[in-house]
């Protein structure tokens, strides 16, 4: 895929691709605050399993962790047809779906490391901005394996496509390691996160994909 052809595809459904992304955000934004400012049934604190106590608290690897919001947009603004936007839209709001359910009937919390006066300033924001609820399932690794997914149909074609697959998966994984390295999450959540974000892919975006890799257009 060369530049002039990332610059077209860019291009390509320009204003639908921003109404969408407009839609999503202001829902999932919506969604996400309300079980947490508001909770309305008994919160489940989550114990760490082994696993979490064998991994340590790393606050640096909140740059990972903030890194999904870079990968998040590659998939939707390199797609070219309505029906691959339609399809990666559905995906998107039906693992926000599935996960704000949880997080209003079932809401989770995840108990953050106390001493956090000397992490840096962007862990310090996080924590400011993002309390210790909505902890089941990992959203984070949900969205993670879910672009990187759509990032794999994309980068399809070529002989050095096979190294930018491989970039976006380890990518997705080290988002996924940074959320337990951070303590935002206990590993039952990554797992679940993971389902999640490779279900939601095979339910939605799966029966699209020939019509992804052959740049359909509609």
């Amino acid at each position: 895929m060369s530049i002039n052809e990332i610059i077209l595809r860019i291009k390509l459904k320009f204003g639908l691709k921003i109404v969408l992304s407009f839609i999503l955000i202001t829902m999932f934004a919506f969604f996400y605050l309300v079980p947490q400012l508001h909770p309305v049934f008994p919160i489940i604190v989550l114990k760490p399993g082994w696993i979490d106590r064998m991994i340590p608290f790393v606050p640096n690897a909140v740059y990972l962790y903030e890194s999904l919001y870079l990968l998040m947009p590659v998939a939707p603004w390199l797609m070219r047809s309505k029906e691959e936007l339609y399809r990666y839209s559905s995906g998107l709001i039906l693992m926000s779906f599935v996960g704000f359910c949880f997080f209003f009937f079932l809401p989770t919390s995840n108990p953050r490391p106390v001493d956090v006066l000397d992490t840096n300033i962007l862990y310090r924001t996080l924590i400011l901005l993002d309390s210790e609820l909505n902890a089941f399932p990992s959203l984070h690794t949900a969205y993670a394996l879910f672009h990187s997914a759509c990032c794999h149909v994309i980068f399809c074609k070529g002989s050095w496509h096979k190294l930018v697959r491989w970039i976006f998966w380890i990518w997705a994984l080290l988002i996924m390691l940074s959320t337990l390295l951070t303590k935002q999450h206990v590993f039952i959540d990554v797992l679940s996160g993971a389902l999640l974000g490779i279900g939601s892919f095979i339910v939605c975006c799966q029966p699209n994909i020939i019509s992804w890799r052959r740049g359909k257009q509609i």
